[in-house]
C-alpha cells in the first residue's frame, strides 16, 4: 500500500502564515470596495440634494420675480434679405370695375378719420360702394377735431369709435382690422401704448409710466383711447396725475410723432394708425409697443336716414362679402384690413367703459 507524505511542523507554520496573509489582503480589497460604495451613494445622495435645491430656488426665484412683458417693436429692424430682382417687370393689373352711371345724384361719403387714417382707404371704400350701387360717390373728408357731420350734403358718414350721427342710422358693419388681440374677426378697435425705445428697458408695465409726459389725442371725447387709459389707470388706484404731464394732439398721428420726436416719452393711439404709418413716420425705429388695451366699438358707419332700404342693403351686403373677394383683399391689405364684419348695437353702446377725469386740476 502506498504511503501518505507527511508534512512536517516546519512546513505548516509556513504554509498558514501565507493563507492567512491571503485571506487579509482579500478582506482588505472587499474593505475597500465597500468604503468606495459607500462613498460614492455619499456623493449621489449629495448632488441629489443640490439639484433638488438648485430646482426650489430656480422656483423660488421664479415666483418672486413675475416674468417681464414683452415689448412689440413698431417696425422690425432686420435687413431684409428676400429675393429681389433688378428690372421686375411691371405687375399685372386687372380689369377696372365697372364704371357707375353718372347720370344721378352722386352718393355722398364723408369721412372725419383723416389724416389719422389715410385718404386712400377711403377711396378704396368709396369704389367699393359704387360696386355695390352702380352710383357714383363723391368722398369728402373733414381732418379738424369736434367738427359736426354736413347734414345736408352727406349720405354716409364715418366717424371716430364712439361718435353718433343723430341724422343717420347706424350701419351694422365696419372694418376688421388686424390685431393680436383680434382673434374672432371683430370689427372692434384695440389701442397700443407707445413709449420710446431708450425708456424701453426701465419700463415693464404701464404702471412703471409714473412721472413720465404722454401724448393724448382725444381727451375729450367721451369714448376713445384716453379714457381707456384712465379706466385702465383708475382700476390700478391711481388718476390723471399718474403722469408727469399730459400733452394733447390735433390727431392720432400727432400723438405718434410726439413720442418719435422725443416731445414725451408715451403716447396711446388706436392700432390701425400705427399699422399703416409704421413704415413712413420718420423716427418710427425708436418706438415700441409696451401694452394693448381694448377693445373700443367699431368705427361707426352711418347712413341718411332718407337713403333708401334697398341701397343700404346692397352696401352691407357687398361689404360683408368682400372678405371671399381676392382682389378687393389686395388693395385693402396695405392698411391692415382683413374685411368687414357685422356687429350687434350692443357692441356700439360701450356701457362698461366709465367717464373718468383726464386731466389734473391745476392750483
Amino acid at each position: 500500500m502506498d504511503k501518505k507524505p507527511q508534512t512536517s511542523s516546519s512546513q505548516q507554520c509556513c504554509v498558514l502564515p501565507k493563507k492567512v496573509a491571503t485571506e487579509t489582503k482579500i478582506a482588505d480589497e472587499e474593505g475597500k470596495k465597500a468604503a468606495a460604495s459607500k462613498s460614492a451613494s455619499k456623493i449621489a445622495e449629495t448632488s441629489n440634494n443640490d439639484a433638488v435645491s438648485d430646482v426650489k430656488e430656480k422656483v423660488t426665484d421664479k415666483l418672486a420675480s413675475p416674468e417681464k412683458s414683452k415689448k412689440i417693436p413698431i417696425i422690425n429692424q432686420q435687413p431684409d434679405t428676400s429675393y429681389k430682382p433688378e428690372g421686375t417687370a411691371v405687375p399685372r393689373t386687372k380689369p377696372p370695375l365697372p364704371a357707375p352711371v353718372l347720370t344721378g345724384r352722386p352718393i355722398v361719403l364723408a369721412t372725419h378719420l383723416v389724416p389719422s387714417l389715410p385718404i386712400t382707404l377711403f377711396e378704396a371704400l368709396a369704389e367699393a360702394i359704387e360696386a355695390a350701387t352702380n352710383q357714383p360717390v363723391v368722398l369728402l373728408h373733414e381732418s379738424r377735431t369736434n367738427r359736426p357731420v354736413a347734414r345736408d350734403v352727406t349720405d354716409i358718414a364715418i366717424l371716430p369709435a364712439g361718435e353718433d350721427w343723430e341724422e343717420g342710422n347706424l350701419l351694422p358693419v365696419s372694418f376688421v382690422f388686424e390685431h393680436h388681440l383680434n382673434k374672432n374677426f371683430s370689427p372692434a378697435v384695440y389701442a397700443d401704448v407707445v413709449v420710446a425705445t431708450d425708456r424701453a428697458p426701465h419700463v415693464e408695465n404701464i404702471m412703471d409710466l409714473r412721472g413720465h409726459r404722454c401724448a393724448l389725442p382725444d381727451r375729450r371725447r367721451a369714448v376713445g383711447v384716453a379714457t381707456l387709459l384712465f379706466n385702465q389707470l383708475r382700476a390700478k388706484g391711481e388718476g390723471p396725475a399718474f403722469f408727469g404731464n399730459t400733452l394733447d394732439a390735433n390727431s392720432q398721428m400727432s400723438a405718434l410723432q410726439m413720442v418719435a420726436g422725443k416731445q414725451v416719452e408715451v403716447c396711446i393711439l388706436e392700432s390701425p394708425v400705427i399699422k399703416y404709418h409704421r413704415k413712413s413716420l420718420p423716427g418710427v425705429y425708436s418706438l415700441h409697443i409696451l401694452s394693448s388695451l381694448g377693445p373700443l366699438p367699431p368705427y361707426p358707419i352711418f347712413v341718411n336716414k332718407n337713403m333708401s332700404n334697398d341701397v343700404v342693403n346692397k352696401i352691407k351686403e357687398y361689404l360683408i362679402n368682400i372678405r371671399n373677394d381676392t382682389e378687393w383683399m389686395e388693395k385693402l391689405a396695405p392698411y391692415g384690413v382683413l374685411g368687414f364684419a357685422e356687429y350687434s348695437k350692443s357692441l356700439y353702446d360701450f356701457q362698461e367703459m366709465k367717464t373718468v377725469a383726464t386731466s389734473a386740476p391745476y392750483y
